[in-house]
């Protein structure tokens, strides 16, 4: 695994001044037993866990004082963020891919952004302070930019959990056609839709229940036309739409109306009440449904979320030192690229002896440790064993970790779109 490069993790701890004489803490021992720590078994919760993990992997009698003056250094975020983009650079392919015949092969790029917090030790309230104070007085914040047909993350910020979601959007690039962002109603702003539109790109986004645009236009889901509704603003007329029947509208906004969008409203009976999706895609090429399906993907980026949090060590960290926390955050996102990308290429291996399950990288992220730990434990050894390690959890991955209920997603999950997976890695 290019990215595990001794000698260049080693050339940038260097340079970073992570390691400034050689001892016996070699950076990519110490990089490879926090993985196997937080990818493990889940039994490390605090720093002196983390330093016996070091000592077992290594066979060394490292001093704690020792161990943790390397863990508490301030470049040490630094140096692992330098290796998670070695990782997404290596590892990041394309996975998934619509069908030719859906409307949606057309986009290079389907974004799916999301915030999560999460409770840190109470001690470090004041480097992240935490919205609820009373209950969480420590807290971050994760705003994390996912590409769905990629499936794995390519941005991510990490900051007190009282900043705004917001605020925390990715730069738009300066163009974005043949990309599709999907987004919860915390991130929806009209100049944002209005600046994706202007790029050429293209947005779906669940819109919050204070919205009130004029209507242009309504359209039934069975596709009678509703014209009572022409210039009327939505709360006035919100009460008569039908509950059976998803409505498909064009509406405007005041101060905006050079940028027409499409909104689709539907009542939600579980929750009585209704659910608004704004969106720019075109409704001759994408129907009222298809709008519906696609914005249902952004449940993938909870999944990651999932992932993080619970099978990556994340929601274990008991440590007063701030910067331990975000290096370990940080070593979170590597577990989690590294552990998507062999899943992938389990998929790769099903795929090749003409199986067509699918793997699941949920149970890929709770399943295999102690043979992830073995994997791990050969990196350090300078690559002995490493591929027959990695023959090995594949295939305990190809045997026990299959995704479950494709007649269901055929019907309602994302097959129904059109989308398969290519292979893997």
């Amino acid at each position: 695994m290019a990215c595990f490069n001794q000698s260049e993790l080693f050339k940038m701890a260097e340079q970073l001044r992570f390691t400034i004489r050689q001892r016996h803490i070699h950076p990519l021992d110490f990089i490879l037993s926090l993985i196997a720590a937080l990818g493990g078994d889940g039994n490390s919760d605090i720093q002196a866990d983390l330093h016996r993990k070091f000592n077992e992997l290594t066979g060394l009698n490292v001093s704690y004082r020792s161990w943790a003056n390397q863990a508490k250094k301030d470049v040490l975020p630094a140096l692992i963020l330098w290796l998670w983009l070695q990782c997404l650079e290596i590892f990041s392919r394309k996975v998934m891919a619509f069908d030719e015949s859906s409307p949606f092969s057309e986009f290079e790029h389907i974004l799916i952004h999301d915030g999560s917090s999460q409770a840190v030790y109470d001690a470090l309230k004041e480097a992240f302070p935490g919205r609820f104070s009373a209950v969480s007085p420590a807290a971050v914040e994760l705003h994390t930019t996912l590409d769905f047909l990629t499936n794995n993350l390519v941005r991510v910020q990490l900051t007190e959990d009282t900043r705004s979601e917001r605020n925390c959007l990715p730069p738009l690039p300066s163009s974005m056609a043949y990309v599709l962002m999907l987004m919860d109603a915390g991130y929806f702003e009209l100049e944002l839709f209005a600046a994706i539109d202007d790029r050429e790109g293209f947005f779906i986004c669940k819109a919050p229940q204070s919205i009130n645009p004029t209507i242009l236009s309504a359209v039934r889901e069975d596709g009678k036309n509703l014209n009572r509704y022409k210039g009327q603003k939505l709360k006035d007329v919100l009460s008569g739409f039908p509950k059976d029947q998803c409505l498909d509208l064009d509406v405007e906004w005041p101060g905006y109306k050079r940028w027409p969008y499409r909104l689709v409203v539907r009542w939600n009976e579980k929750k009585q009440k209704w659910a608004f999706i704004v969106t720019n895609l075109n409704r001759a090429e994408f129907t009222l449904s298809e709008v519906l399906q696609a914005y249902r993907l952004r449940w993938q980026i909870e999944l990651i979320f999932k992932e993080i949090k619970s099978y990556s060590g994340w929601h274990r960290f008991n440590t007063k030192s701030a910067t331990l926390v975000f290096s370990l955050i940080l070593m979170s996102f590597v577990v989690v690229t590294l552990k998507r990308y062999l899943a992938h290429a389990a998929q790769a291996n099903l795929y090749g002896s003409g199986a067509i399950e699918e793997i699941s990288t949920h149970k890929v992220m709770k399943s295999g440790t102690h043979l992830f730990g073995n994997m791990v434990l050969s990196l350090m050894e300078s690559g002995k064993r490493l591929m027959a390690c990695i023959r090995k959890l594949l295939l305990f991955w190809e045997q026990n970790a299959k995704r479950e209920h494709l007649a269901r997603d055929s019907c309602s999950g994302r097959i129904r779109l059109g989308l398969c997976l290519m292979g893997g890695a």
